[in-house]
């Protein structure tokens, strides 16, 4: 069998060498020779037959299309000991793509007891073999295979690659040896063409030695300056492909381990760190501490399995989270001893951990009790905010408010925290899955990159790039989960800038949405295809991933199957060496297992005297700002007279009720009325400076946002975006702006509002606790002012009444936003909940664009008719600025008794903030909501 003969020549150099931590470089330089004279297998006295290309050809196209039956498997299993290396290959691709789809649902089927013999065959295939086959995987893809021509221009790329990582590891006569080993393979097959054109099992042969030369090249690469990896082993996700269903403990089977691979020779020892410590189970996030002794993971248990209810489809998300246990975090030494749990919520997960630099940890978890904005109605999908554990372990606290989704945190190598934050402000949910980054205390939270970006959709599982300021990450469509294409952002270039991505996997895609950014100067991996995973970058050239050959789209939300990753050693010239795989489950989490320096310690913990976490019942959060006209050029000065601070509420999601919905139907549908995603309050107004200065409190523990006001009290502009402030946090911004393209102007004078304490906010006339409703807020003031000209019998058939109309709505709401089959336009001007991404601009939406406002302030008969007193023009400017919300209920879909979904469902939001001197209340919503009888 092909691949078999590595190992004399690898025993022979390097016995014993890999049980300790050694150079890549010296480690490499031992098996050089058995590298450079090795041949794929003696010469074949007789040529393979015509058509076992072909057969092979066929059966994986079979298993590709889900048709691959045994006695197919059996035959590609014979297949296996073909002269052909490619032959080979291809039948192992078939047997190993047929038994990943099958593997792929909730159940298990493979292994199990008597297998079948060409399971057992291929199951035993040793490393050189599985190597071998997966250089010949890409040469397939390539669409080289059949073609000698294309096989030796494939040769000269392979060279070219191979003299970019040559250059990265400088001159030795290793390295010279292997290139000197490429350019006689490419030699002797321009020879063959000449003296055997049709012989092309030979073609591939020679093509298959100049690929095994480039790979002591690669793995010479100084950034591979550790002998030992870190990673997790587990069963694909099974659940449905969309990202709303990867955070639960029943998404993966129980199955793999925190794994360390010893040395980077084929089939290299992976030992199992838990070794079933925990029973049956999963890995869900990992991280490595700096001193590389111990790492923190999320663990499901999942000691009875398959569960009760479907955990594929994603409609029983209500009924299985409360029949399973939820993930937890632990910690682990790497030798296996001091295994601890490290949180305990009984019904809510915590998963992807990050170690900090002052000792806490911060993970992704969805016990704020939220509910996701996106998916069907009938879904009970969670929505996922960041937390941390204090450094003592006493203490889980909430780190941002999101009532999107934020998650996917890591340590970065200055010592913030980045994550992907899903950024629902009034835009599309498809562009905005943004980079962000807060300090390990939660506070400074501010958009890092593609805060109005469309392309690509989103940005995850980002991580430093050591040496530099860039970060490596995955580009993802907005459903999939966290697949795609590597790429390398560089923040400095502009927030929103798509030159700043650079793709160093042009050949792969994103499965959702456009791709944006540019092919890395030197060209990047030529994939035709695939997905990857968890990158980790060792240079800004050099990269650790996990990746997973692609197959024909299968119709869900993200396309390709995504099973068999893999781990690999990529860079930017082009280069992609295998360096382990499991055959039957998944690894990801690539990380050395070295010392690396640990980030400088940010925020509270920074502070000699202060303890783990200091009590910060003293106040809310403090914001200053220097000048609101920067950001606001187009704006006259002395214009702005005030901020009207805002809050976003998320959906409410509890053990009771499930999911309560605020829109009817499906995210993905244009419901009228539902011009934002989320119900509004308002906390209150400031006041601002005739310099355009502000200083004011604001709740912390709440998602909040901003608008800029006239001295009527109307929106100049708006922020679509909204951020979390941390008790007894002070932050400061220099302007109205959504982006931060720019240096601050400097200035000569202290800003006048730095003179005074701050200021605590204004709330309305109807105060601070409630949600903005049409029926009890605007409706009343059309009674009292419009109803009387704008009846039933008005002839213009401008019908302000509180009549209801068939779909629930007052006809008052359908004459200020008219229906798609009337030709009338709005007369309130609103950000769509589907428009884009881009920065919005001055005076675009809200009352000094909409025609209702406009009328009430310029039209003769209206200013003398409607004389609005001040809490009336107050509360309808409001309630247009905040983007006209209708219901301020939410929707409970499991009603006592049963029944159809009911809108009774009515948050009690406490007070945002207290009066001077107070104690603050939490402004975050409670974990259940009161129903209404």
């Amino acid at each position: 069998m092909f691949g078999q003969r590595f190992h004399p020549h690898i025993d022979a150099h390097t016995e014993g060498r890999y049980n300790t931590p050694v150079n890549a470089q010296a480690l490499i330089a031992g098996v050089c020779y058995a590298l450079i004279t090795a041949t794929a297998r003696p010469e074949p006295t007789q040529p393979p037959p015509a058509d076992a290309m072909g057969a092979a050809e066929r059966l994986l196209a079979l298993a590709r299309e889900k048709r691959l039956t045994d006695s197919q498997a059996a035959e590609a299993a014979r297949l296996l000991k073909d002269p052909d290396p490619f032959v080979a290959a291809l039948a192992e691709w078939a047997i190993a793509t047929k038994v990943g789809i099958e593997n792929s649902g909730q159940e298990a089927r493979w292994p199990r007891p008597n297998p079948p013999q060409w399971f057992t065959h291929w199951a035993t295939l040793n490393a050189d073999f599985i190597l071998d086959a997966d250089y010949a995987r890409h040469a397939v893809l390539w669409a080289i295979h059949r073609d000698g021509r294309k096989l030796l221009d494939s040769i000269g790329a392979i060279l070219r690659r191979a003299e970019g990582a040559a250059r990265e590891a400088g001159p030795s006569p290793t390295v010279a040896a292997q290139l000197d080993a490429i350019r006689s393979a490419q030699a002797r097959l321009a020879e063959r063409l000449k003296t055997a054109p049709d012989d092309l099992s030979g073609h591939r042969r020679l093509w298959l030695q100049a690929r095994r030369a480039a790979r002591p090249i690669v793995l010479a690469n100084p950034a591979l300056d550790f002998s030992r990896l870190l990673f997790v082993k587990c069963h694909p996700a099974h659940s449905h492909r969309n990202i709303t269903g990867s955070q639960y403990p029943w998404c993966h089977k129980p199955g793999g381990d925190i794994c360390v691979l010893d040395g980077f020779r084929p089939g290299a020892p992976a030992r199992g760190v838990l070794s079933g410590q925990l029973g049956p189970g999963h890995v869900h996030g990992l991280d490595l501490w700096w001193d590389a002794d111990r790492v923190v993971f999320g663990y499901a248990r999942q000691p009875a399995w398959p569960p009760k209810h479907d955990a594929v489809h994603g409609d029983h998300a209500f009924l299985l989270r409360g029949s399973q246990e939820p993930t937890h975090i632990f910690e682990v030494r790497l030798d296996g001893t001091g295994l601890r749990q490290l949180t305990h919520d009984p019904y809510w997960s915590d998963f992807e951990p990050t170690y900090c630099a002052d000792g806490s940890v911060v993970f992704a978890s969805d016990r704020s009790g939220r509910s996701s904005e996106c998916g069907r109605f009938s879904a009970d999908h969670t929505v996922i905010n960041l937390y941390a554990l204090s450094p003592d372990g006493k203490t889980v606290r909430r780190l941002n408010d999101n009532k999107d989704i934020d998650r996917y945190p890591h340590s970065l190598d200055n010592g913030l925290i980045v994550y992907t934050r899903w950024d629902y402000q009034e835009r599309h949910f498809f562009e905005i899955h943004s980079l962000w980054t807060l300090r390990p205390d939660g506070t400074q939270a501010d958009a890092l990159f593609k805060q109005h970006l469309p392309a690509p959709f989103g940005l995850r599982d980002a991580r430093s790039v050591p040496g530099s300021q860039k970060l490596v990450a995955i580009a993802t469509g907005h459903h999939t989960f966290a697949y795609g294409p590597v790429v390398v952002v560089d923040p400095r270039r502009g927030i929103n800038t798509a030159d700043a991505i650079e793709l160093v996997t042009p050949g792969v895609k994103p499965q959702e949405g456009p791709q944006g950014g540019r092919p890395v100067a030197e060209g990047g991996v030529p994939d035709a295809g695939g997905l990857y995973q968890t990158p980790w970058a060792l240079s800004e050239k050099a990269f650790l991933v996990s990746y997973s050959y692609g197959r024909p789209p299968s119709g869900t939300a993200g396309g390709d199957n995504e099973h068999g990753f893999a781990l690999y050693l990529i860079d930017a010239h082009g280069n992609k060496e295998l360096l382990h795989r499991d055959l039957l489950l998944s690894c990801s989490f690539p990380i050395p297992l070295r010392k690396r320096p640990r980030p400088p310690i940010l925020g509270e913990s920074a502070e000699p005297s202060a303890s783990p976490w200091p009590d910060r019942r003293d106040g809310a959060a403090t914001c200053y700002l220097t000048d609101v006209y920067q950001g606001l050029e187009a704006i006259p000065r002395g214009s702005v007279k005030g901020l009207r601070i805002l809050q976003r509420v998320g959906w409410p999601l509890d053990a009771q009720v499930g999911a309560m919905r605020w829109i009817p139907g499906n995210a993905w549908e244009h419901q009228y009325g539902f011009w934002s995603w989320a119900p509004v309050r308002v906390i209150g107004t400031v006041r601002v400076e005739d310099d355009g200065s502000a200083a004011f409190r604001v709740p912390a523990d709440a998602a909040v946002y901003f608008q800029a006001l006239d001295e009527r009290g109307m929106e100049l502009r708006r922020m679509r975006s909204h951020v979390t402030f941390q008790p007894g946090e002070i932050r400061g911004c220099r302007g109205c702006h959504e982006s931060r393209p720019h240096a601050p102007t400097a200035g000569t004078r202290a800003p006048l509002a730095l003179l005074r304490d701050p200021e605590t906010p204004t709330p309305p006339p109807w105060g601070a606790h409630k949600l903005l409703g049409y029926e009890w807020l605007v409706q009343p003031i059309l009674d009292r002012h419009c109803v009387r000209c704008h009846g039933a019998d008005d002839p213009k058939g401008l019908i302000l009444t509180a009549q209801r109309a068939p779909d629930g709505f007052l006809r008052s709401f359908h004459s200020l936003f008219p229906g798609r089959n009337d030709k009338r336009k709005p007369l309130v001007a609103v950000s769509n909940r589907f428009s884009g991404a881009g920065i919005s601009q001055p005076m675009e939406f809200g009352s000094r664009k909409s025609a209702l406002i406009q009328v009430l302030l310029n039209d003769e008969l209206h200013k003398k008719e409607c004389k609005l007193g001040q809490d009336d023009w107050q509360a309808l400017v409001t309630w247009v600025d905040a983007n006209a919300p209708y219901y301020d209920t939410f929707y409970n879909r499991r009603p006592t008794g049963g029944g159809p979904p009911r809108r009774d469902i009515h948050v009690e939001l406490p007070s945002p903030l207290p009066g001077p001197g107070g104690i603050p209340i939490p402004a975050s919503l409670p974990s259940s909501a009161r129903r209404t009888p």
